[in-house]
């Protein structure tokens, strides 16, 4: 035999005798139609994504802002032209060339990263503060060490990559805070 389902009571308002305000109907389908129409009408339609930003385009209410070529996917081959260069310097075994592709590799993935998330950090959509502090610093110091002098080692040379690398990104996180600001107060 089946077991019958049993219905959970509803709660009574004290002093309500038993009875219950009816509750409102729903919206009319037309009324729902026109609130959608008016909300979509508000935000500009992303395409592909049925006119609704997803979480990834939207950040506490700034958009993502877009590269210069937008329709253009040249971050996402760039991405992956780097990711494969890597990834071919890393499979090539011992020789000359495998360091060197592995060197390109992750220089073409850095110019890359770099350039998304200086887009996104001045845009005030993400704070990318700590990544865009180090990267000076890092070219600064291989530079030095590479091209001038190959002895700026030990704790003199942290002591002054930690002190740049402190205020630069406490100057970038100042900078995206007031772009943040500007950015939602315009919407």
């Amino acid at each position: 035999m089946a077991k019958r389902a049993k219905r959970k009571r509803q709660p009574r308002a004290a002093g309500s005798g038993g009875f219950q305000a009816p509750t409102p109907p729903p919206p009319k389908r037309a009324e729902r139609r026109g609130a959608e129409h008016r909300d979509a009408a508000a935000e500009p339609k992303l395409a592909g994504r049925g006119g609704r930003p997803d979480r990834f385009d939207v950040r506490d209410g700034v958009r993502r802002p877009k590269p210069v070529w937008a329709p253009f996917p040249l971050t996402e081959i760039g991405l992956v032209a780097g990711i494969v260069i890597f990834a071919i310097g890393l499979l090539s075994g011992e020789g000359d060339r495998g360091p060197v592709l592995i060197g390109v590799g992750a220089l073409v993935l850095s110019v890359v990263v770099a350039e998304m998330c200086v887009r996104e950090h001045f845009a005030g959509f993400r704070s990318h503060s700590l990544l865009l502090g180090l990267l000076p610093v890092a070219l600064a110091h291989s530079l030095l060490v590479f091209v001038v002098t190959g002895s700026w080692a030990g704790p003199v040379a942290l002591a002054v990559d930690l002190a740049a690398f402190a205020a630069l990104a406490w100057l970038l996180h100042a900078r995206y805070r007031a772009a943040h600001a500007r950015a939602r107060a315009a919407r």
